[in-house]
């Protein structure tokens, strides 16, 4: 999913701060700019659920009348087969319309995109360099790989040096990384391992997972620091949690801020119980959140706690589809899905639980576009 962020020009930001309904209108009335602003609405959730195939209609229609950032989103959706099929000569030549308008960031998305095809590499790097020019780090960063590698212009070290050292000065997470593989391997300068420790641990506190990898590479073996398994370890475990959601995210549920904490007394419980068995979403939803306290709550209260979120949820409490989604994804008292997930999670901040917003970033990356396309469609369709 790495093709797919946000961006936009300032008219279309200021288009986006107006009602759902007015910006509507204006889309309807054939504006480019507002057809945009609505396509990433759409696309980021904001004021509308998350809806990628609603997103890449509007998209399309302002890429249709030569808009260059509805055309490069939508370049992005069809490259990945977010909101429709997969189609990357579309997604190509979508990339190529967007790039034209000279636009740095369409041009390195072009650039990118045609380094994954693998297509003209000596192409790719001129894009690169023309993003570079134009002052954009990545696409410097970008380029060092391609002189550090050899691939698309003849090898040169000192080239990948240079193109590094300015994006890093600026902290650019991956530029920092490169350079401390630049001094870890000694290619074009000589080998440092204490230098290429001082790169990594700047990288590492910018949270780039690569980074974290490679500085427990040099605690493990003491290249450049004292040798310290224990933080070998943690770095590792770190940097594995960008891949694989960490316990805290595993365990994340969210509690109604418009409720008083609950007290866990006799009495209160009872009561609780006894509203939840008369059918209260509240009353249901609190008693799921009183069996999931303990850290290695028993199976049974999993399975008691997810039918309570469900049929909190059915009823249209939306902290209950939050936590119903949350145990879909861990797969704890309900088989692990991560379209059902999803779907409740996006009905969930639909339905105005704003938490639930980012309870999914620690899976979405493990999720395919079918999956994400099919959870969308789903959490439009209300049983």
């Amino acid at each position: 999913m790495a093709l797919v962020c946000s961006g936009g020009s300032v008219w279309a930001q200021t288009l986006d701060k107006l009602p759902l309904a007015e910006l509507e209108v204006a889309a309807e009335a054939g504006q480019a700019e507002a057809q945009f602003a609505l396509g990433m609405r759409y696309h980021r959730g904001d004021g509308a659920s998350e809806d990628y195939a609603a997103a890449a209609r509007w998209f399309a229609l302002a890429a249709a009348q030569g808009h260059p950032g509805a055309s490069n989103q939508l370049a992005r959706y069809r490259f990945e087969g977010l909101g429709g099929d997969k189609d990357v000569e579309e997604a190509l030549r979508l990339f190529e319309s967007a790039a034209a308008s000279g636009d740095p960031h369409h041009v390195y998305d072009l650039a990118r995109a045609l380094e994954v095809v693998g297509d003209d590499m000596g192409r790719v790097a001129q894009l690169y360099q023309q993003a570079t020019d134009a002052g954009l780090d990545d696409a410097a960063v970008s380029l060092g790989v391609l002189y550090q590698e050899g691939r698309g212009v003849a090898q040169d070290y000192l080239r990948a040096l240079e193109l590094y050292e300015g994006p890093a000065a600026q902290g650019n997470g991956r530029a920092l990384n490169n350079l401390g593989l630049l001094y870890v391997r000694g290619t074009g300068v000589p080998q440092d391992y204490a230098r290429a420790a001082e790169y990594f641990s700047a990288a590492v506190e910018l949270g780039l997972p690569t980074a974290m990898t490679n500085l427990g590479v040099l605690y493990e073996n003491g290249y450049g620091v004292e040798l310290d398994e224990e933080r070998a370890k943690a770095l590792y475990r770190a940097g594995g949690r960008q891949i694989e959601p960490d316990a805290e995210q595993q365990s994340a549920l969210i509690y109604d801020a418009r409720l008083k904490p609950l007290d866990l007394s006799e009495q209160v419980l009872k009561d609780v119980q006894s509203r939840a068995s008369g059918g209260d979403p509240v009353a249901m939803f609190q008693l799921g959140w009183v069996l999931l306290q303990s850290p290695d709550a028993s199976f049974q209260n999993q399975f008691q706690a997810a039918a309570l979120f469900r049929g909190a949820a059915e009823a249209g409490y939306a902290p209950a589809m939050a936590n119903l989604g949350s145990l879909y994804f861990q797969g704890k008292g309900v088989p692990q899905d991560f379209v059902l997930a999803q779907m409740w999670i996006l009905r969930a901040a639909a339905g105005g639980a704003e938490e639930a917003k980012n309870m999914s970033d620690g899976y979405i990356k493990q999720m395919t576009a079918a999956q994400i396309n099919e959870a969308q469609a789903r959490a439009k369709v209300i049983p």
